[in-house]
């Protein structure tokens, strides 16, 4: 039989320890994922991590932009998180595994970042060597998927247009469709399409363009 998967996760009362009190709602800035990963860890059972609000599991959120415009995707029914189905999104994101602290029970800074690549490598094409940087947390906790996730928002500049061009969904990945590159401007005229972790994702990324 088949091993349940084992997701990173973090203590919320460990997070709220390290960001000052209860954890905001919203996009904000805070502590890097280094300060993060300092916190005591706990793998646990996929299935158990989504029904226990205790934990928060971290989840690498990178979306990707070029000259205030960012790559825009909508999610196919077959996506990993059912709940999402249909919307559009920009987050390119996922859980983070034992797998990726090597069958361990500890997740270093290195592992972290390995862990942020792999998942671009998994959904996109010719994106491995796109600059990215961190630039703040996401949390919701009015929804059921967002009450049990963390968001960490890296965000990824393309060098020019020939980059953006070159930019795409892999295949054999999760089931996603490409939309192209969207303003601010459409993005919000669109927001009730949209997941509500893209919406604020964008709103941390606008602050940093």
């Amino acid at each position: 039989m088949k091993m349940e998967e084992e997701v990173f996760c973090l203590g919320r009362g460990d997070l709220e320890q390290l960001f000052g009190g209860v954890l905001p709602q919203g996009a904000f800035s805070g502590p890097d994922p280094q300060r993060v990963l300092a916190l005591p860890q706990a793998f646990i059972r996929r299935g158990e991590a989504e029904e226990n609000p205790a934990f928060k599991q971290l989840i690498p959120y990178q979306l990707f932009s070029f000259q205030e415009r960012f790559f825009v995707y909508r999610r196919g029914g077959g996506v990993g998180e059912g709940r999402l189905a249909g919307r559009l999104s920009v987050g390119i994101g996922g859980h983070i595994n034992r797998e990726d602290a090597g069958g361990g029970d500890h997740l270093t800074a290195t592992a972290y970042q390995a862990a942020l690549m792999r998942e671009r490598v998994e959904e996109l094409v010719n994106a491995e060597g796109v600059a990215g940087h961190f630039v703040g947390w996401i949390n919701d906790d009015t929804s059921a998927v967002g009450r049990v996730h963390l968001g960490a928002v890296h965000l990824g500049v393309m060098a020019g247009v020939e980059a953006c061009r070159a930019l795409a969904i892999r295949g054999d990945g999760e089931d996603i469709h490409p939309l192209g590159w969207w303003s601010v401007a459409e993005i919000l005229a669109q927001g009730e399409s949209f997941e509500q972790w893209a919406l604020l994702a964008v709103e941390l990324a606008a602050r940093r363009e």
